[in-house]
């Protein structure tokens, strides 16, 4: 006899219609207004100006297929979160705006994929081993499931953060018009997913725990530094024979204006991205620590400067 293992599911009733959060409802007005489609609103056609050699095709493929994973893990948190408003009965508009982020993150994953198979073919999945252990478990659920519903996304919107200054540089460092595009989308729907963070950091910071507070720092902490900064967001903290070859990918694929963050630049950005966030989660007492990796020292009360250059 076949056993088969049930879940109990939570109900959804009531299901709350009264808005709460007049500035959630607005973002899911704007994002219905501001939808694309990556095959039909991209100029794919500017690809076939680009003379680049083998070299620089795989490198650009690769950094694009870890732009796609990215995007990619971001629809199951997506989908994890919806679920856990509609148990725990969350505003309509958040649970609205829950379902637009998986939308947006799922069209994200694909422009990424169609620029990735654009130089040569998208990789499905990692094959470097620094990879192949960070990527399957960037969003772990068992670690989100350790916060409440508000923190978990008070925790989300502190690394699309770092993520948004990121890819504004992305996006300068573009030439090639289809992937200038794909940048700009992108960079519009993050706003809004930051915005909507915001929010809920305004609105929703009394539903949070001083314990959750210092939760969130340390988790904020663990996942920057054994995760994003060995080979995601920047490659300081890989070994050095690794970061010699995620590194050379990221550069020649930024050298070439294809739409990356020259490693050399990365720890520059986040460095400012980071004091920032530091400035902003202050009052809500979310006290950061610091990154030396990337020169973030506690005692750096230097004004942040410029964006860096164009490295082409």
């Amino acid at each position: 006899m076949t056993v088969i293992a049930t879940t109990e599911v939570a109900s959804p009733y009531p299901i709350v219609t009264e808005v709460e959060l007049p500035e959630v409802a607005d973002l899911v007005r704007r994002s219905h207004e501001q939808q694309w489609q990556p095959l039909a609103d991209i100029p794919w056609h500017t690809f076939d100006d680009v003379e680049i050699n083998d070299e620089v095709r795989a490198a650009a493929a690769t950094f694009w297929s870890l732009r796609a994973w990215m995007e990619h893990g971001a629809v199951p948190y997506g989908a994890e979160r919806l679920r856990q408003a509609i148990a725990e009965h969350r505003p309509y508009e958040v649970k609205a705006h829950l379902v637009n982020f998986i939308r947006e993150e799922t069209r994200h994953f694909e422009a990424s994929y169609l620029v990735a198979e654009r130089f040569g073919g998208f990789q499905p999945g990692p094959t470097e081993s620094y990879f192949e252990a960070i990527i399957p478990r960037f969003h772990d659920e068992r670690e989100e499931q350790e916060l409440s519903f508000y923190a978990n996304l008070f925790l989300n919107t502190l690394f699309e953060s770092l993520s948004g200054d990121l890819l504004q540089d992305r996006y300068r460092n573009a030439v090639v018009p289809a992937i200038k595009e794909v940048n700009k989308l992108i960079l519009a729907d993050e706003g809004r997913h930051i915005r909507f963070g915001k929010i809920l950091m305004q609105h929703k910071l009394d539903d949070i725990t001083d314990l959750e507070r210092r939760s969130i720092e340390s988790k904020f902490e663990a996942k920057l530094r054994t995760s994003l900064l060995r080979g995601v967001y920047a490659v300081t903290n890989l070994p050095d024979d690794m970061q010699q070859v995620a590194g050379q990918a990221r550069r020649l694929t930024a050298q070439h204006g294809l739409g990356a963050t020259d490693p050399d630049d990365e720890p520059t950005i986040l460095r400012n991205a980071l004091r920032r966030l530091r400035r902003e989660v202050a009052p809500l007492d979310i006290r950061l620590p610091h990154f030396p990796e990337i020169g973030d020292h506690p005692d750096d009360t230097t004004t942040p400067g410029p964006p860096p250059g164009d490295r082409r």
